[in-house]
């Protein structure tokens, strides 16, 4: 594991601590000397490479979505058929809440820990949110029938999007993903 860890720059190790830690933790209750310490750098090579923990936490943000985003991509080219598709996002979620002991999304467990509505966390997860929910809506509407009405398809795609938000919120509360297999069973009735 050690050859592991030196072959990653102090950058790369860094953002893979607070990965786990921010995750496990929280933000707040994580510490730059503990990521420091975790990642086995030099406090000198962290401050150049992230000069605040709130830079840290942004470049963390920007580098979980795109991660998040291409794990998306792949799992979609496994489908042809887009319900298929937008089953197939439910599964990859109660995949995640299963390994991660139902911890829920890592956007939203940093949101709440930032109460200012305007600060840049916030502002960041929100844009992310809202990509996420128009790649759902882009989905939802392939998947409809082409005489359905735009209203009923935005309706049944924001309801889509909510389901999987709910469904990983509550897989959290409840430290299971039955949350995430009603929502899917849920998805599957709204689709038919």
């Amino acid at each position: 594991m050690d050859t592991v860890i030196k072959q990653q720059t102090p950058k790369e190790r860094i953002l893979k601590t607070v990965d786990r830690l921010f995750y496990e933790q929280g933000y707040l209750a994580t510490g730059i000397n503990q990521i420091i310490a975790e990642a086995k750098v030099a406090k000198a090579s962290f401050y150049q490479h992230f000069p605040s923990k709130e830079a840290l936490v942004l470049e963390y943000i920007e580098a979980h979505n795109t991660k998040f985003f291409q794990q998306l991509r792949q799992l979609e080219k496994q489908f042809a058929e887009p319900k298929a598709k937008i089953l197939a996002l439910f599964d990859y979620l109660a995949d995640i809440a299963q390994k991660s002991e139902c911890r829920g999304c890592s956007f939203m467990n940093i949101a709440v820990e930032f109460s200012e509505p305007e600060c840049k966390v916030r502002q960041l997860i929100a844009q992310f949110k809202t990509d996420f929910r128009l790649y759902i809506e882009q989905l939802v509407k392939k998947a409809l029938p082409e005489d359905i009405s735009p209203d009923s398809a935005q309706i049944k795609a924001t309801a889509v999007y909510l389901l999987f938000e709910a469904g990983s919120i509550e897989s959290r509360v409840h430290r299971d993903p039955w949350p995430i297999q009603a929502s899917k069973a849920a998805v599957i009735q709204l689709l038919n």
